[in-house]
């Protein structure tokens, strides 16, 4: 069965209510204020009668089907379940009538939560030796490993258990000092979240910027996002390997965690925005399979299959595999992609308290009429230019492939007394094969078309990386009380290998006349690049607890990072090295405090440094700036209410940064940019979140945003603002609702994101600026269980047709937005 966390003795202190009031009224503006009437409208619930038609099957489906109707969340185990069926069920009941009614003749029965939630619970058995004294006892209860609560409970919009992207040490998002947002598989299915992109555009204080139509970067802070993690496990990737991954179908995860701020305690080098968990899906011990097929706008067509259950007969060995595919054209002229995903894993329990996973992972993608940059924005008078959202910059010949393949292992094992190891290796292989002409560079005369040019090349690249990390956790006791501690280790190679060619450039005439048909130049491969990036790293950490309300997190991180990049030009055989960077030892420190002002009510803040070597920036002689580094703090509250089922969180985050990149111009000789070093970079502001169901069958998921980042003043400067392509207000909601009574099978929902200006500003003269206005983008959903296997659900996005720039100013050109779009989905869960 599922634990619950003990709950403390409610505590009398110092103006809890006055602060959970002002929480409440900055997240929700008075929804969360009305959360206090929430468990009345519970238990109000629980007695009143409404309709059900659950049919035959397993009990595990009544149950489901059950809840799904009541509009409630119920918690158990497979083990609960096992081999037991229904007969069905229709008529009135209350939710505990219900429950019964599927119970009846079995060990369990439903017991309500005190938020409103629902768990199984054994039946009291009446003891022969105090029958007649009216005593009971509790039946013996096993509990085993796969027992364990999930994370995240079928259905929820927020985990219930243990994270381990910031700390490794399973603390709930309550109890880690730093942002947390969690991406379920729920919130992906319900909102159509096929890629990884899609699933950040949702994420709060997470914006998605457009480069063209292949690559993407994802901001937090402020910040470029580049670390990423598998399973809780840091992977090293450099630029391309990150714009491979962000094309990834999400049909392979269970959920996305992304950390806010610096993360430097366990992925060591790094900007202070955020760390990214893809956490795949797992196996299953009873049998589940669901096949998905998806139609939609620009002839898009998409299917998933998903298959799990054991290998054996006792179900010590377990597997799943899921394959994704979908063909899509798009609203811009000729182009279209078509991506493949293949993931397996098998699971098996070597003995009780060990496990050992094998997985696979392949993803292929393939698109033609590819960019490379996109739209030029500016009109040769310093105007902004206004093509429509169909116009594609590419040559016709043009293509981007992408090929990812990623092998992977965990043990797992389990000491006993709270002390458990997890080793984790990966090796993973990623190629592009990149045939780019692009028509972008320069500036449109208004009345001729003249004045851009088309920029025309290779890309070839070879990417394979090799990552090892192992992380021991345990408990101690110390002065009488439990604290928790980490040791961690990591390793990671990556050997990234490219085929350099001759870039052309050819003058259009006429913009106005593109239509992408033009001659193919040749290429001539000209030299070859070699880049190695070698990372080591210790990390300790550990949460005391010097009082019942009081944990406190210190911990350190000790980061070798070595680089050697090297270039060999063929026609004389001579190498170069472009960078040879050496860090030893780096230091990262982290501390972090947490304070429970109630049991559902924290307090806490954090710190930590920032380090992030620079290569690409490199100054007026060719050399590579000095790391990154700085502070980042942060200070909140947190709240987990209604049992868990909705947490919310207010932050307020400070970060400061030494040697950061500054453009400076081009060097005339070798034409690559020159940057400078300026310290005193700040970006600070206020993160508020909420997730989580916050009525029987009314889940939410959204946050709010503001950010402002400034530069020191300097001479000579045309202006000191720093990231402003990034917005200063960014708000996201979204919620879904399962309707009452007779129209139960129906849920519906929708989503808001909305951001303030933005803009791009040349680095040079004549300094043009392409603004971004403020704007606001919509969707709708809507899906209908037609029995309890098939389902139907429609998803309709940029539901007013906004149009809008969330690219702006990269190699200072500009990607609109998609148009209006619908996507139906039909699910067969087995």
């Amino acid at each position: 069965m599922y634990l619950q966390k003990p709950q403390r003795p409610v505590r009398r202190v110092f103006a809890p209510t006055l602060l959970a009031r002002a929480v409440h009224w900055v997240l929700c503006a008075g929804t969360v204020a009305a959360l206090p009437l929430v468990g009345t409208a519970a238990h109000a619930q629980s007695v009143e009668q409404r309709s059900y038609d659950i049919p035959a099957g397993t009990l595990d489906a009544a149950l489901r089907s059950a809840a799904g109707q009541a509009g409630v969340a119920l918690i158990f185990t497979p083990e609960q379940t096992v081999g037991r069926n229904s007969a069905g069920l229709r008529g009135s009941y209350s939710v505990e009538g219900v429950f019964a009614a599927l119970l009846k003749g079995s060990d369990w029965q439903a017991v309500r939560q005190s938020g409103g939630g629902w768990a199984l619970r054994r039946v009291p058995q009446v003891s022969q030796a105090g029958a007649a004294a009216g005593e009971t006892e509790m039946a013996p209860v096993t509990v085993t490993a796969a027992a364990e609560r999930p994370v995240v409970a079928e259905g929820a919009y927020t985990p219930t258990g243990p994270v381990t992207t910031a700390t490794r040490m399973g603390l709930t998002l309550r109890e880690t000092p730093q942002s947390v947002s969690v991406v379920t598989r729920q919130l992906m299915d319900d909102m159509a979240l096929t890629a990884v992109p899609d699933v950040l555009e949702k994420t709060p204080g997470i914006t998605v910027g457009r480069n063209d139509s292949e690559r993407y970067t994802f901001y937090s802070r402020g910040f470029t996002i580049e670390n990423f993690q598998f399973d809780g496990v840091p992977n090293t990737m450099d630029s391309a390997n990150q714009y491979t991954t962000s094309l990834a179908d999400s049909a392979i995860y269970e959920r996305v965690e992304v950390v806010k701020g610096a993360t430097g305690l366990l992925t060591g080098a790094g900007n202070p925005s955020a760390v990214v968990n893809l956490v795949r899906k797992k196996p299953t011990k009873d049998f589940a399979a669901s096949v998905e097929l998806g139609a939609g706008s620009w002839n898009r067509y998409r299917s998933t299959v998903d298959v799990s259950g054991s290998l054996n007969a006792t179900g010590s060995v377990r597997g799943r595999v899921v394959v994704a595919g979908q063909n899509a054209e798009s609203n811009v002229n000729y182009y279209s992609r078509d991506t493949r995903n293949f993931y397996a894993i098998v699971e098996a329990d070597l003995t009780p308290n060990t496990l050992l996973s094998l997985g696979f992972d392949y993803m292929q993608s393939k698109a033609d009429g590819s960019t490379f940059g996109h739209l030029p924005l500016f009109y040769s008078d310093g105007s902004r230019t206004d093509f429509s959202r169909s116009v594609n910059p590419a040559a016709r010949w043009s293509y981007w492939n992408n090929d990812s393949r990623n092998l992977f292992a965990n043990l797992k094992h389990d000491f006993g007394g709270g002390w458990v190891l997890d080793a984790s290796a990966s090796h993973l292989t990623q190629s592009r094969d990149v045939v780019y002409g692009a028509a972008y560079n320069g500036t449109v005369n208004r009345l001729t078309g003249a004045g851009i040019r088309m920029i025309a090349g290779t890309i070839p690249t070879q990417t394979d990386a090799n990552t090892f990390n192992a992380a021991l956790s345990g408990k101690f006791q110390l002065l009488g009380r439990t604290h928790d501690v980490m040791l961690g280790a990591g390793y990671s190679r990556q050997h990234r290998a490219a085929q350099m060619s001759n870039t052309v450039w050819t003058n259009i005439p006429n913009y106005f006349a593109w239509d992408g048909n033009i001659a193919q130049p040749a290429f001539t491969r000209t030299s070859d690049r070699d880049i190695v990036v070698l990372e080591k790293g210790l990390s300790a950490a550990t949460r005391l607890r010097p009082t019942e309300d009081l944990s406190v997190i210190l911990g350190a991180r000790a980061s070798w990072y070595d680089m050697m990049d090297t270039t060999t030009v063929l026609a004389t055989g001579k190498s170069s090295v472009g960078n040879d960077l050496q860090v030893n030892r780096k230091i990262t420190p982290y501390a972090g405090l947490v304070y429970d002002l109630s049991p559902q009510w924290s307090l806490y803040g954090s710190v930590t440094n920032i380090f992030n070597p620079q290569t690409y920036y490199k100054d007026a002689g060719g050399n590579p700036l000095s790391p990154l580094t700085g502070l980042s703090k942060e200070v909140g509250v947190k709240g987990e209410l209604l049992d868990g089922q909705l947490n919310a969180s207010v932050a307020l985050f400070h970060i400061k940064q030494k040697n950061a990149a500054q453009y400076q111009g081009l060097n005339g000789a070798s034409g690559e940019e020159i940057y400078t070093a300026i310290d005193g970079i700040t970006s600070r502001g206020l993160e508020a979140e909420l997730s989580g169901s916050i009525a029987p069958g009314w889940s939410v998921f959204g946050g709010y945003t503001y950010r402002t980042s400034k530069a020191p003043a300097q001479p000579d400067v045309v202006t000191p603002a720093v990231n402003t392509n990034q917005p200063r207000h960014l708000l996201k909601l979204g919620t879904t609702y399962r309707l009452r009574g007779d129209w139960s099978r129906w849920t519906v929902g929708g989503n808001l994101t909305w951001q303030s200006q933005t803009y791009y500003q040349q680095p040079g003269a004549p300094y043009w600026r392409a603004t971004q206005p403020s704007y606001a983008v919509a969707g709708l959903m809507a899906r209908y269980e037609l029995d309890k296997h098939w389902s139907m659900s429609i998803n309709v996005n940029n539901l007013f047709d906004k149009t809008y720039m969330p690219g702006l100013g990269s190699y200072g050109s500009g990607v609109y937005g998609d148009p209006r779009n619908v996507l139906v989905t039909a699910r067969y869960r087995f």
